[in-house]
């Protein structure tokens, strides 16, 4: 008498949001002060609508958009992050 097992293999699923700095996957959650490892901006909740305001919370002097900008130029939401900052990965 043979006996079937059934067997079921189930992957969970990582679901990543875009930083709204340098646009990689890298936050489980938006605007929950998540760090990005990429380019070290602190998801505080800023997005387009309000990129140019400089909120003196979480990110200091720096607007999203000035973060932005240099992350386009240095590689880091502000060059002393360049420290701290790694490269996107391929599933980012």
């Amino acid at each position: 008498m043979h006996s079937v097992v059934n067997c079921y293999v189930t992957t969970a699923i990582e679901v990543r949001y875009r930083c709204p700095c340098c646009g990689y996957k890298t936050l489980e959650e938006p605007g929950t002060l998540q760090l990005c490892p990429v380019c070290w901006w602190e998801d505080d909740g800023q997005e387009d609508e309000d990129a140019s305001e400089v909120r003196l919370t979480v990110n200091g002097q720096l607007s999203l958009n000035q973060a932005r900008s240099n992350y386009s130029d240095f590689g880091a939401a502000h060059p002393r992050f360049l420290p701290y900052v790694r490269k996107p990965r391929s599933a980012e």
